[in-house]
Order: C-alpha cells, then structure tokens, then sequence
C-alpha cells in the first residue's frame, strides 16, 4: 500500500526529468542549427571571388566589386571559420597583396578544395 503513495510522485518526477532532457536536446539542437547556418554562410561568401578569378584573366579590372567580396568573405571567415580557414585565406590574400600570382594560384585551389570539403561534410554529403 506504500508504494501505491509514491506511483503518482515518481510519475511526476519522471515527467519533470523528461521536461528538463527534452528542454537540454532541443537548445543544443537550436544552437548547432544556427552555428551551422553561420558556418556555410561564411565558407559561402568566398565562392563568388572563386567564381570571378576563374572567369576572368584580369578579375580585379573585369569586377569592380571583388575586393568587396573579399573583405566580405574574409571577414566571414575570421569570424565563423576553422583555424585552417582562417590560414588559408590569409596566405591567398597575403599572395594577391604582394603579386605573388604563382603561390596565390596554389592557395586559392587548396583553400577551394578545403572548403568544397566542408561544406560537404558540414552537410553530410558523401
């Protein structure tokens, strides 16, 4: 007959828990959601700069507006990015900076190659 007096507590107890689990899993969920969003938005930004250096010969005289992008996109990056990201758009803005068209070549096809990679992992395409 005790026992029958705590069925209706436990239940309780059992509900609030679940409340408070099932509170916990959808914050985390929300928040990796968002991180998510803000992370292929900033690997995003750069590919308008790839699309335009591989469209054009001269791509600083043929869009007037790629060092915006670039600002843009770096700025993305910096804020939203993986150490490796970080580094690989500084040593690609560090060869635009000093004309250095071999080395910024190199690192503009390695930083694409890292960041087609995370998109698609971030996403969990195969």
């Amino acid at each position: 007959m005790i026992m029958k007096d705590y069925i209706p507590l436990i239940s309780v107890v059992v509900v609030v828990i679940g409340w408070f689990v099932n509170n916990i899993l959808s914050r985390k969920h929300e928040i990796a959601k968002r991180r998510l969003e803000y992370r292929l938005g900033a690997l995003e930004s750069f590919l308008p700069v790839w699309f335009t250096m591989q469209k054009y010969g001269a791509p600083f005289e043929a869009d007037p507006d790629l060092l915006k992008k670039i600002e843009t996109a770096r700025s993305n990056i910096q804020l939203y990015g993986k150490q490796d990201e970080i580094d690989g758009i500084e040593r690609f803005i560090e060869c635009l900076e000093s004309n250095d068209v071999e080395n910024g070549v190199k690192n503009l096809h390695k930083f694409i190659v890292l960041i087609k990679s995370r998109i698609r992992g971030e996403l969990n395409i195969k």
